[in-house]
């Protein structure tokens, strides 16, 4: 089934080239082959960002949001029990810590509502520059532009993979053989092949975070104590437990240099009750992992007295701490609980775990074909 489905999208693809582009042109062919290969990845990667925004669409319109309000009480009321139960709920205390020893909430505030996009989307455009500046530099694509004549177009047929052949022809300048990751490291695969699987883990685990949103929603911090922040549609969004929670709401009360939760595009907009998991522990992680992954290790061909070396060092730990520096901002503003910035960790391990799998699978099935059609395989 999985095989039927992968070649009738494939086929699906080659007549819209066809449609677009003419059956008689293939340096036309690669062209819309590539801008339709960009288009999708730029809709995926949009609509998958707006996830927070889609969340707050379908609660606002499929249900009443004095509802709403009640079920993210009770699954905050929920993760407080839990964290007091093991020790975990001392974000009180730490934000109280923060604002008596250092305070600057004007830095953290915009921290947390402009640091989060930007870096996220630098890494995505990143990684999607990377992989068209590959395909644009491949032997195929120049014999595009050199007007090299076609090779037959690869035998129709329900193959979960490009078949040898079709990785010469025109048509597949501007998608290649890279469908399939293969086995080994990572510094293995091509550039086309690192994005789909970096893309894949974050696309995974940014869509479990708006299952979450959907399903369990959840109250932050900042809204328990609060009683008179209202949203759009003049609906009270906070929970009036003063004597139970202290919490401040920082940019409620310090404002950041981006927006702020008057705003009404950010009141119409954003979901105030996606919590559970933490969207920003998740992008920052995946963030760190994905430089982790392209950069390595410190080259042994730089030496340690170089500038490189150390530079290279230096951005490195920088990525790493990004995380934690995310995580921290995101309990001292009281807009997570520690237990969200865990659900996000989890969700993106098992979103990285899954991927790995299914590509490690399906490039066993792509090893296992190309061995039984290998020449020493054939009859004579």
């Amino acid at each position: 089934m999985k095989r039927r489905l992968s070649f009738v999208f494939r086929q699906l693809k080659r007549k819209i080239v066809v449609g677009i582009a003419g059956d008689s042109s293939p340096q036309r062919q690669a062209v819309v082959s590539l801008c339709l290969l960009a288009v999708t990845e730029l809709a995926l990667l949009t609509l998958t960002f707006c996830t927070n925004f889609l969340s707050a669409y379908i609660h606002n319109t499929l249900e009443v949001f004095h509802n709403f309000r009640l079920r993210a009480l009770a699954n905050a009321q929920g993760i407080v029990a839990f964290e007091r139960m093991t020790g975990l709920f001392f974000e009180q205390p730490l934000q109280r810590w923060h604002d008596t020893n250092f305070a600057g909430w004007q830095f953290w505030n915009t921290y947390y509502a402009g640091v989060h996009p930007v870096v996220t989307v630098l890494f995505l455009v990143f990684i999607l520059v990377r992989m068209f500046a590959w395909k644009l530099t491949r032997v195929n694509w120049k014999r595009v532009n050199e007007g090299a004549a076609p090779l037959s177009p690869p035998a129709a047929g329900p193959a979960d993979y490009v078949p040898l052949a079709a990785s010469d022809s025109p048509y597949y300048a501007a998608e290649g053989a890279s469908a399939v990751v293969s086995r080994g490291s990572f510094d293995e695969l091509t550039p086309a092949q690192q994005y789909r699987f970096l893309r894949s883990i974050w696309v995974l685990s940014a869509w479990l975070a708006f299952f979450g949103f959907l399903f369990v929603p959840t109250m932050p911090p900042r809204l328990l104590p609060v009683c008179d922040f209202f949203n759009s549609l003049g609906a009270n969004v906070g929970a009036c437990l003063t004597t139970e929670f202290s919490f401040i709401d920082t940019i409620g009360a310090h404002g950041s240099l981006l927006w702020n939760w008057d705003d009404e595009s950010v009141k119409t907009l954003n979901n105030p009750y996606a919590a559970f998991p933490s969207q920003h522990t998740i992008f920052a992680a995946w963030c760190a992992i994905a430089w982790i992954k392209l950069v390595g290790p410190a080259s042994p061909a730089l030496r340690t007295a170089s500038l490189r070396f150390w530079l290279r060092g230096l951005l490195r730990w920088c990525i790493v701490a990004y995380p934690m520096v995310t995580v921290y901002c995101i309990v001292i503003t009281a807009n997570h609980y520690i237990s969200d910035a865990l659900g996000g960790l989890v969700v993106l391990a098992f979103s990285y775990g899954a991927v790995h799998l299914y590509y490690s699978l399906r490039s066993r099935h792509f090893s296992f074909s190309k061995r039984m059609l290998s020449p020493s395989l054939l009859p004579y």
